[in-house]
């Protein structure tokens, strides 16, 4: 696919239920369709988030994946997530909503001040050479599942978000997305990183991280080049988290 196709709008497979769009996204993958489509469900009997997390998946909210045959490379399609966190918060605009709480969560999620609003899965794949693309969005629309883990909010308790539906959520959000997607690819990520600090949560806030590594404690001082998060250790130096869990302290 070249860069031109994210001019065009990608078409809408929907679903009654199923049992994750990001699954179905597969199996197209593996029979030969590598998109550019949306797969939109009303409801998922085993959605699933990050790390194999269950994904509460009640009528009313956006559950779609983006499928795509990415023209990047493997290390731009790692950068995507920022991407699809940036598109969820300009498709809530762009339908009225006022978004001035909205905050991105490393690497990928979307919050209303300390509440979790969406996640997003992205995963990868190759086949004949090719890389392809499944973007999934999870975005509480209508309904605030409750989760004794944490708080949890929608769109239609934001101020202009009232009358919003996950299926116009979705035709703003196809336009938002590839929007999104061309910046990172026609502009490297630069552009892509200096947006998503400006609605970063915990930045210059003291963090907890869970990476493979072991804890790391420190404040919360940038995004490097390669999405990486940047942190300030107690004793001023300075280092790269690339994976794990996220935690504002205090």
């Amino acid at each position: 696919m070249k860069l031109e196709t994210f001019s065009s709008i990608w078409p809408v497979a929907r679903f009654d239920e199923i049992d994750s769009t990001n699954e179905e996204a597969r199996r197209r993958v593996v029979s030969g369709d590598a998109g550019p489509i949306w797969l939109m469900a009303d409801g998922q009997t085993a959605g699933r988030g990050r790390l194999g997390r269950q994904w509460s998946s009640p009528r009313g909210n956006l559950y779609t994946t983006a499928l795509l045959p990415f023209p990047g490379s493997l290390k731009e399609a790692g950068l995507a997530c920022f991407s699809a966190g940036l598109a969820v918060i300009d498709a809530a605009r762009a339908l009225g909503a006022d978004v001035s709480q909205l905050k991105l969560k490393w690497p990928n999620d979307v919050l209303v001040g300390s509440a979790k609003l969406a996640g997003i899965l992205i995963e990868t794949g190759s086949v004949h050479g090719r890389l392809w693309m499944a973007a999934g969005f999870g975005v509480n629309v209508e309904v605030a599942p409750e989760r004794a883990d944490r708080v949890t909010s929608c769109l239609t308790a934001l101020s202009g978000g009232e009358n919003l539906t996950a299926q116009r959520l979705l035709s703003a959000l196809d336009i938002a997305f590839r929007a999104r997607l061309f910046q990172l690819l026609n502009e490297g990520f630069g552009t892509t990183r200096e947006a998503w600090l400006t609605k970063a949560a915990g930045l210059g806030a003291k963090v907890e991280l869970s990476p493979a590594s072991g804890r790391v404690e420190g404040v919360m001082t940038g995004l490097a080049q390669d999405g990486a998060l940047v942190v300030q250790l107690p004793d001023g130096s300075e280092t790269h988290v690339r994976a794990g869990e996220i935690s504002v302290l205090g």
